[in-house]
């Protein structure tokens, strides 16, 4: 027999999503019932009040992910962004996520723009940033639609990895991305006009993972 579990919408998190500048009704709202958007010990995550307690918090730190990047010159997605000959390349991450990526380009000098729509994910990522070395330069993150500027000319390399879980699949889904899964069940899958828009968008190159 399943145990009650009370719904938190939120525990601690409201103070937390206003020093990181979210309007804490927008990010809320974006709640399921069944998830808890939580800040406890410094982390912003995401909880799943069901039996499994699956919980989603970005960390840029943890070990698994440094040793990535050490190693991050020889990832195939930065030798896919590199333009010969050219340093300092403006780099859009039109797709965010995780933000894993994008980390990794601005870490191998990529200077890098990534945008993320989904508001509770933004808030996930814009907490981890906080929690990175001083040393370490951060990647500038936008909470919004990237396709608004596609054409501004801003950007030498426009990159996609469109995020959305396939249900039908959703046995073979990892279970550190359930809830990721959860997130976009609501959301369209607009990838073809993405890939549309970027195919016409003002920059040297379009890579798409």
């Amino acid at each position: 027999m399943p145990k009650n579990v009370t719904s938190w919408p939120a525990i601690n998190a409201e103070n937390r999503l206003q020093q990181l500048d979210f309007d804490p009704a927008v990010v809320l709202n974006k709640l399921d019932d069944d998830l808890t958007l939580s800040y406890v010990d410094g982390v912003l995550s995401l909880r799943q009040q069901d039996q499994s307690f699956q919980s989603l918090a970005i960390d840029f730190c943890s070990p698994q992910f440094l040793y990535r990047l050490k190693r991050a010159a020889h990832e195939q997605l930065v030798k896919a962004c590199r333009i010969k000959n050219q340093s300092k390349i403006r780099l859009l991450d039109a797709t965010a996520g995780l933000g894993r990526d994008a980390m990794i380009l601005q870490t191998v000098g990529f200077k890098v723009t990534a945008y993320e729509r989904h508001p509770l994910l933004a808030a996930l990522i814009a907490d981890a940033l906080t929690r990175i070395p001083a040393d370490r330069e951060p990647f500038d993150l936008q909470i919004g639609d990237a396709t608004t500027v596609f054409q501004s000319g801003d950007f030498d390399v426009i990159y996609l990895d469109p995020m959305f879980p396939d249900s039908k699949k959703s046995a073979r889904v990892k279970k550190d991305m359930a809830i990721l899964q959860q997130l976009h069940q609501h959301t369209s899958d607009d990838s073809h006009e993405l890939f549309k828009a970027a195919w016409q968008a003002s920059c040297q190159r379009l890579v798409v993972k």
